[in-house]
């Protein structure tokens, strides 16, 4: 595998992922996945924070929970409105007598 060269953010010379992860602190690993994801000039190199990952994370699986019981909600009612029919009709009939 070769060496992957971009330019770095702060003077535009070529360099390594290697040498561009040396010069700001980031190791070539995370490099090399922001840049498979597309990431370019400033934003590969950008320090992210972990607390703005953690938050939007929370909000994410917080919204997914928020979904899930909604969709709960909603299909524990329509399977709850047969049996207000049938509870209706047989009030209109005469309730079956159990013996």
């Amino acid at each position: 595998m070769s060496a992957i060269y971009v330019n770095d953010p702060a003077n535009g010379e070529s360099v390594s992922l290697s040498e561009l992860g040396r010069r700001y602190g980031i190791s070539a690993g995370c490099l090399s996945r922001r840049y498979e994801r597309g990431y370019r000039g400033q934003k590969l190199v950008e320090l992210v924070s972990r607390e703005e990952v953690a938050r939007a994370k929370h909000a994410e699986y917080r919204e997914k929970l928020e979904r899930q019981q909604r969709l709960i909600e909603a299909n524990s009612a329509a399977l709850m409105q047969p049996f207000k029919h049938i509870a209706q009709a047989s009030k209109m009939v005469g309730e079956i007598q159990h013996v």
